[in-house]
């Protein structure tokens, strides 16, 4: 599955033998994309093409030796942008492999060495970062990394597109303060993308972006309405929230790793061209159309409870309530079919599903039976491209349908199921003018792309029954200091009994709402214009944009709760045991519902209007590189006009050493998670009371229904300042490419909230933050030799130190809370205030390494993926608790965290090939040697996930 298709050109005239495909067709692995290479020397401008496109070009340097090449700027093929480079320098480009090439004179004849004529020898140009290349053509992208297809499919830890993110630099995924790292079912099902938080931003923070559609969440992933704030349900829960939407996610479409061809990452000195975000940009780049034939891809995946190592992660070692291993599996089946279907029309379908199951013991009171949950992630996707003579034209549509049931095991039948159901779609155009002057300007190889794209995205809550009821199964009571059960249910034959127990048991029984959800429907018209200009070249766009949040309840939702005759004294006095009832709303003779509690359906509805526009030029004055630009942000919800200016200054004192420094501000995203939370009615909450004789009537009283009120008018818009410095180079010894870089960042107006009234929310701007980072990184494709048998193999490192410092993790973060306070060394804290104080919450000091190589004529490949995180001191939650001021407060302590190392494993064998047809086996270690780290398990969870194997077969037609 993870080819690694970087073959060297051979240095022999052999190499223009092999069934070299025509110069006029396009590699299918290769579609349109940006690339900017101002005019320069051929050979400087070949040498950028490859860092750009992660194409190898061989030439002989006599060749290219005193020509210059054109400019090419804008989306185009590599292979459009390669012909463009040699324009007029009398060469001809030979395509030898799918991102191969070789670079010969108008002419030459293929038998060269026949006709007497000399070869010289051919040196092979390629990115010496091989699928890792630390920046891009643009000496202001310091913070950019780009990975192909092969690195991301190393870096992936479970078929989730995102966990490659893991060992990037400022990336965070990890919490080591985690006490109950327990594996349970609800985290065996879930298949959704890994959160992260990029250069400390919240993991809602970032702007993901999928073949030129935004997917983000503007409607809010947080809750007010619970403690915690999980967003994800949990088999140790008891009770649920009914205000709560659960299963809410930062992105409506879930990437699935099997399509992606590239992935960007933008960490620090995004282009004016990027906005909405205060942590990072993640865009995804999938396989486009071939062009040559009809391809076909299809691969499957397995994982199960017999191919991972489980451990006890308890404190003590033990499993004092004989939980057994979990029981699970997860398949995962792509596909993927693409051609030509006229001369100019090219098509791509592609399809992949993850499937999981599992299983969890019931309550013993709700019998034997274990519950059945399962999950199921699909990802549907169709392209077309058309070349026209109005230019390239894209229609593409994907749809993302996530599904994961949970049945509590706390009840006799309660589901909450949350599914996620997303369309998205997108027309664009790429038109490539003539060269022209506007006021004597002169512009060459300029590109307008227009697009229009559409999503509508639903996260939904599926729980069956509209009530739920309480029951009283016994009820306990304590005479003459014994324990007596005084009262024992004959209406409950679905309940047993627990023949231990000495406490009152509820049984309980019902749904939480047949539906409920939260979704958005965007639209959006944008148009870039990029070309040459000057010294260098200009970025200029617009995007008009309207979303419309939605948040609802589709019906009323009921809670009742029981309670018996033997509960009331004045009844036991009477030796009244059982009910008269004058009411037909929820009242039996043994025991009645003397509460109620009803949320109300509701509808709500909030709209958005934005606009944007940017300017960007990138020149170079000999030694000097400038990018300056400014982004301008507006939306109609809290009429700000945020102006975000961006500048990088790269200084080149001599080949392949430069020095950058930058400050670039960004603003938050519009979010509509207030506006639709606002006027969310309120819990109404009846009560009843039996008659000195027993009798129960209807419930009388009627409560003033309230709301809850999300205030958000008035504010600013949050930012985030940010100042850079860089040093990239080529270093003389290895001919690896090393990037040193600082980054410092200072969050202002953040968003966290004050509570008046236990009703109502008022955002403010009263949060801030900062982030610092240091980090070295380091990638080289490694030469074949005697030490290393690799057909061609590759080495990326990094080391990051990092330290962040929030005074609000949460928009819904109360600055003035009494109730969830914290105490540490004896001093009373609100939880924003305690971030602020603590600081660094997750881990400082991390480094990874990666290693990938092919043996064997690339039939063999093996990627190995090492993160190390350094021993460092935090704190931790000691689950003690002591009041101060009448207040009580959860106690927090100082905790040595312990080095750990993890080590990924992953590879491929093409054990059948004829031409480009091929079977493939798959395999992938997770966590090789089975390290646990800092993870604390509970007795209820006890088993921790250590190793993991994943195996997998694919092929290729």
């Amino acid at each position: 599955m993870f080819m690694v298709s970087t073959a060297l050109v051979s240095a022999s005239a052999g190499v223009f033998e092999v069934r070299a495909q025509d110069a006029g067709t396009s590699p299918t692995t290769n579609g349109p994309r940006a690339i900017s290479i101002p005019a320069q020397p051929l050979d400087a401008a070949l040498r950028a093409f490859t860092r750009q496109t992660g194409w190898q070009v061989g030439y002989a340097a006599a060749l290219v030796s005193g020509r210059t090449s054109a400019a090419v700027a804008g989306e185009t093929d590599p292979l459009v942008a390669l012909r463009a480079l040699t324009a007029g320098a009398g060469i001809e480009i030979r395509v030898t492999g799918t991102r191969t090439a070789s670079l010969v004179a108008e002419g030459t004849i293929d038998e060269a060495a026949a006709a007497g004529t000399t070869v010289l020898e051919e040196i092979t140009v390629s990115s010496s970062g091989g699928g890792v290349k630390l920046g891009t053509e643009s000496a202001g992208d310091t913070g950019t990394t780009v990975m192909d297809s092969t690195q991301v499919g190393i870096r992936t830890s479970s078929g989730d597109a995102n966990s490659f993110l893991r060992g990037l630099p400022n990336v965070q995924y990890q919490n080591d303060t985690n006490e109950n790292a327990g594996v349970e079912s609800q985290a065996l099902l879930n298949t959704k993308p890994q959160e992260v938080s990029i250069s400390g931003g919240r993991t809602y923070e970032n702007n993901f972006i999928l073949n030129g559609i935004g997917i983000n969440t503007i409607t809010g992933t947080e809750e007010p309405y619970d403690t915690g704030n999980r967003g994800e349900l949990s088999d140790d829960d008891t009770a649920y929230n009914a205000d709560r939407i659960y299963g809410l996610h930062s992105q409506t479409v879930f990437v699935p790793t099997d399509f992606v061809e590239s992935a960007t990452v933008i960490d620090s000195n995004a282009s004016a061209r990027y906005g909405a975000f205060q942590g990072g940009v993640v865009e995804y780049e999938l396989m486009q159309p071939a062009t040559d034939r009809l391809r076909a891809f299809a691969s499957v995946e397995y994982e199960s409870d017999d191919l991972v190592k489980y451990n006890l992660a308890t404190e003590d070692g033990l499993n004092p309530n004989a939980i057994g291993e979990p029981e699970f599996y997860k398949k995962k089946k792509a596909f993927s079919v693409t051609g030509p279907i006229t001369d100019n029309i090219a098509v791509i379908g592609q399809y992949s599903v993850t499937d999981a199951w599992t299983n969890k013991a019931k309550n013993y009171i709700y019998g034997d039976e274990l519950v059945q949950s399962e999950s199921k992630n699909e990802f549907y996707r169709f392209q077309a491209n058309a070349e026209t003579d109005l230019g390239l034209f894209k229609l593409e549509g994907i749809h993302t349908d996530y599904y994961q049931d949970f049945e509590s095991d706390d009840y006799r039948v309660l589901e909450i199921d949350t599914a996620t159901r997303t369309y998205a779609g997108k027309l664009e155009n790429l038109y490539e003018f003539e060269d022209f002057s506007l006021g004597g300007v002169a512009l060459s190889n300029v590109s307008l792309t227009s697009k229009i794209t559409a999503s509508k995205s639903d996260a939904l809550n599926l729980g069956g029954d509209n009530t739920i009821r309480n029951w009283i199964s016994t009820y306990w009571r304590t005479i003459s200091g014994t324990r007596t059960k005084v009262f024992e249910s004959s209406m409950l034959d679905w309940c047993r009994v627990d023949p231990t127990s000495t406490t009152t048991t509820s049984c309980r029984e019902g749904g939480m709402g047949k539906e409920r959800g939260q979704g958005q429907e965007s639209y959006t018209w944008s148009q870039a214009l990029a070309g040459d200009i000057g010294n260098g070249t200009f970025r200029t766009g617009y995007e008009f944009g309207y979303t419309e949040a939605h948040r609802w309840r589709a019906e009323d939702y009921v809670s009742y709760t029981y309670n018996v005759a033997q509960a009331y004294t004045a009844l036991r006095a009477a030796n009244i045991s059982t009910f008269t009832c004058n009411t037909t709303e929820e009242c039996y003779g043994e025991q009645f519902a003397y509460s109620k509690t009803v949320h109300k359906a509701y509808d709500i509805h909030a709209q958005i209007m934005q606009a944007n526009a940017y300017l960007e030029l990138d020149q170079t004055f000999d030694w000097l590189n400038l990018r300056p630009g400014i982004r301008f942000d507006y939306d109609d919800y809290q009429g700000n006009l945020n102006i975000s200016p961006r500048l990088v200054a790269t200084v080149t004192p001599m080949e392949d050493f430069s020095i950058s420094g930058g400050f670039n501000r960004y603003y938050d995203a519009a979010n509509l998670s207030y506006a639709i939370r606002n006027q969310q009615p309120r819990v109404t909450t009846y009560s009843r009371q039996p008659s000195s004789t027993g009798a129960v009537g209807d419930f009388a009283t009627t409560p003033t229904q309230t709301y809850y009120t999300l205030d958000a008018a008035d504010l600013k818009t949050p930012y985030t300042d940010e100042f850079t410095a860089a040093i990239n180079f080529t270093d003389p010894f290895t001919e690896g490419e090393w990037r040193f870089r600082y980054l410092h960042r200072s969050s202002r107006d953040q968003y966290s909230s004050r509570t008046p009234t236990n009703t109502s929310y008022v955002l403010t701007n009263n949060a801030k933050g900062s982030y610092d980072s240091l980090t070295a990184e380091y990638a080289k494709e490694l030469p074949t030799a005697t030490w290393n048998p690799a057909d061609n193999s590759l080495l990326a490192a990094s080391i990051t130190w990092a330290d962040k410092n929030v005074s609000a993790d949460s928009y819904f973060v109360d600055e003035d809370d009494l109730e969830k306070r914290i105490s540490y060394k004896g001093t009373s804290y609100t939880q924003a205030g305690f971030n602020a104080v603590t600081g660094n919450m997750d881990i400082p000091l991390r480094a990874q390494v990666g290693l990938s190589g092919s043996f064997f004529d690339e039939r063999l490949t093996l990627g190995l993926a090492a993160n190390y995180n350094f021993a460092y001191d935090g704190v931790e939650d000691t689950d003690d608790n002591e009041s101060i001021d009448g207040v009580l407060h959860d106690i927090w302590d100082d905790k040595a965290f312990a080095a750990v190392l993890t080590v990924d494993l992953s590879g491929s064998y093409k054990f059948a090939s004829v031409d480009d047809h091929g079977m493939t086996l798959n395999f992938k270690v997770v966590n090789l040697f089975n390290e646990l780290g800092n993870a604390k398990s509970s007795n209820g969870n006890p088993w921790v996930i250590g190793r993991t194997l994943w195996v997998g077969a694919s092929a290729e037609f």
